[in-house]
C-alpha cells in the first residue's frame, strides 16, 4: 500500500524532471500541491502529444488509485483528475478512453462532488 505520504516518492520515481516543481517547499509538503503538479505535467504532455509519456502518467495515475490509502486514492479522485481538464475538448476525450487504464478511466467519467476526508 502506498501510503499519502510517499506521494512524492512515486512521482519523482518514475518522472524525475518534475523534481523542480515539487520540491518547492509549498508543493513538497502538500500532497494536493504535488498531484496538481503531476495533473499539470500530465496535462502537458496531451497537449505536445507525447503519447508515451502521457500512458505512462496514467499508468502511475492508476497505480496511485489501486496501490493508494484511502486518503491518497480520495485525493486522486478529487484532485488530480479534477484538474486534468482533458475533457475540454475531443481529443482530450479521445486520449482519455485509448490510453487510461479502465479503472482509472472509469473514474474520471463518474462526476465526483465528495468533499476530501
Amino acid at each position: 500500500m502506498i501510503s499519502s505520504a510517499e506521494t512524492a516518492i512515486v512521482l519523482l520515481e518514475n518522472f524525475p524532471e518534475l523534481s523542480p516543481a515539487l520540491q518547492v517547499p509549498a508543493v513538497r509538503q502538500s500532497m494536493y500541491r504535488q498531484l496538481d503538479c503531476f495533473a499539470l505535467f500530465t496535462r502537458s504532455a496531451a497537449e505536445k502529444g507525447r503519447l508515451a509519456l502521457l500512458k505512462h502518467c496514467f499508468e502511475v495515475a492508476d497505480r496511485l488509485v489501486r496501490q493508494g490509502d484511502a486518503y491518497l486514492t480520495r485525493a486522486m479522485e478529487n484532485v488530480y483528475l479534477h484538474c486534468l481538464h482533458l475533457d475540454g475538448s475531443t481529443y482530450g476525450n479521445q486520449l482519455a478512453r485509448q490510453l487510461m487504464p479502465t479503472r482509472l478511466y472509469q473514474l474520471y467519467q463518474y462526476p465526483h462532488t465528495n468533499m476530501l476526508p
